[in-house]
């Protein structure tokens, strides 16, 4: 999107929505991501990053089985930008960073990329609830 990053919604809101742009209440909601760990992450430190951003997205209403390879995808480039960067392979680490946070804007996982999302709370009795 060309321009300055958006403010998240919740700031909008709180401002009044001053600049009156509509607000997305509605999106696909695909079935919810399975928390498990995937057998494709075999990286110890990719494995973490898994079990510390899944319980999150899922309690916001964020992950769903749609983003599984993403996600898949930011955990990877997670463990390769810590590698890279403890390293100080400085190149890598940044072309690893650079992956990271293009997965990280499209799961919402950047403050200006959230007031792109609108998280669906889960629904009551689906499991999922007991996260939050």
């Amino acid at each position: 999107m060309p321009g300055p990053a958006p403010f998240p919604s919740a700031v909008h809101k709180l401002r009044g929505n001053p600049s009156k742009k509509p607000i997305n209440h509605r999106e696909p909601a695909p079935g919810p991501l399975a928390p498990e760990c995937p057998k494709e992450l075999e990286d110890k430190v990719a494995r973490a990053e898994w079990a510390r951003i899944v319980p999150v997205l899922l309690a916001c209403g964020m992950a769903t089985a749609a983003d599984r390879a993403l996600l898949i995808a930011y955990c990877a480039n997670w463990a390769r930008w810590l590698a890279e960067y403890e390293a100080h392979d400085w190149d890598a680490a940044h072309k690893a960073f650079s992956h990271l946070v293009r997965a990280a804007v499209e799961l919402g996982l950047t403050p200006s990329s959230r007031s792109r999302v609108h998280a669906v709370p889960p629904k009551a009795g689906s499991g999922w609830a007991d996260v939050l």
